[in-house]
């Protein structure tokens, strides 16, 4: 009776043993599952990050220069950002410039998917997401891929394409004021020449004087400039014989810009000329006695016929030779002229 309720007891335990043993193993296959399941799929337990829609205005030609709007203020400059379409990453990039009008000069790192990066263009609207964009890697990864180990190698791809990229961001690349538009991408203008200028000699005649001028032009809209021009010269033994006037030519003009070929540009215009005329000895009496009132007066005349206000008309030609630096031609009713031009 003792042996057999000894076995029985026995036989018990082991039984408890081996229910218990597969429940805890069980239980630990679960969880290892589960664990599994949760870093494969971040969805699980993760919040999707927010994104925010903006809109390309301009790409340039190698479509690693973007222009962005940043009506939703979420990012600045040194930020990087992801370009989503339908949730999808395109791009990851670095905000280079950021200006008052809320526009975001931006240069691709890192293209996730070709296809997608292809359909870029401007006024289309793309999501953008401000930092770590593990969470959308995520979701594309492989099967054998664990979020960690994923989100920790992408981590480091892109802190090394990002900040040892051989590709240098160029603020003129990147300037938020310029227009695909715009022939001459930069707002200024300034130049420096010699020309010929129309005026009167002694005896009345027409003839042109040497004329040193130089200008300083301003770009208003896409291709349309304001002009100031300044030049002088000095007429010698004018309006007579030991006597020099000097001659204050100012210009304003209206310019617009068309393309020509060999790297120039025809600029057109329209303005107003105002010269002035000055021989503090005209009209003075030189106390040799040799002079009438008449004289005197004409000499006077004579100062006055250089003055001129008028509309002018002409046209500018620059022509590129190296960045920033063209050699310019003026033809026009108020001087023929050549020099030099930089812009910046």
């Amino acid at each position: 009776m003792f042996l057999k309720i000894y076995r029985l007891t026995v036989l018990f335990s082991l039984i408890t043993l081996i229910v218990f043993g597969t429940v805890a193993r069980a239980q630990n296959v679960l969880d290892d599952i589960e664990e599994e399941d949760r870093l494969d799929n971040p969805t699980n337990t993760e919040t999707a990050p927010g994104l925010v829609a903006e809109t390309i205005r301009v790409i340039a030609p190698s479509k690693k220069i973007f222009i962005i709007t940043n009506d939703n203020k979420t990012f600045s400059k040194g930020d990087f950002i992801s370009l989503l379409l339908g949730n999808k990453l395109v791009c990851r990039a670095l905000v280079a410039k950021v200006n008052e009008d809320l526009l975001s000069g931006i240069k691709v790192v890192k293209i996730y998917n070709v296809n997608l990066w292809k359909q870029l263009r401007a006024g289309k609207e793309v999501l953008v997401l401000k930092g770590d964009d593990s969470y959308y890697s995520n979701l594309e990864k492989t099967p054998k891929e664990t979020a960690a180990k994923k989100s920790k190698k992408e981590n480091k791809v892109q802190d090394e394409e990002d900040l040892f990229n051989s590709t240098t961001v160029n603020d003129d690349d990147l300037s938020l004021e310029e227009s695909s538009k715009r022939l001459i991408k930069t707002d200024n203008l300034i130049s420096a020449g010699v020309g010929l200028i129309s005026a009167k000699t002694v005896d009345g005649s027409s003839t042109r004087y040497t004329h040193v001028n130089g200008s300083w032009g301003y770009q208003l809209s896409d291709n349309i400039w304001g002009e100031l021009g300044l030049g002088t010269n000095t007429v010698t033994d004018y309006p007579s014989t030991g006597l020099d006037t000097r001659m204050i030519n100012i210009t304003t003009k209206i310019k617009y810009t068309f393309n020509a070929p060999f790297y120039s540009y025809i600029m057109p215009y329209v303005g107003y000329q105002i010269i002035r005329a000055d021989s503090p000895g005209a009209g003075v009496d030189d106390g040799t006695g040799n002079q009438t009132t008449e004289d005197l007066s004409k000499e006077l005349t004579k100062v006055d016929s250089l003055k001129k206000s008028t509309v002018i008309f002409g046209a500018t030609v620059l022509k590129r030779i190296v960045p920033g630096w063209f050699i310019r031609a003026d033809l026009g009713t108020d001087i023929v002229s050549g020099g030099l031009t930089l812009e910046f």
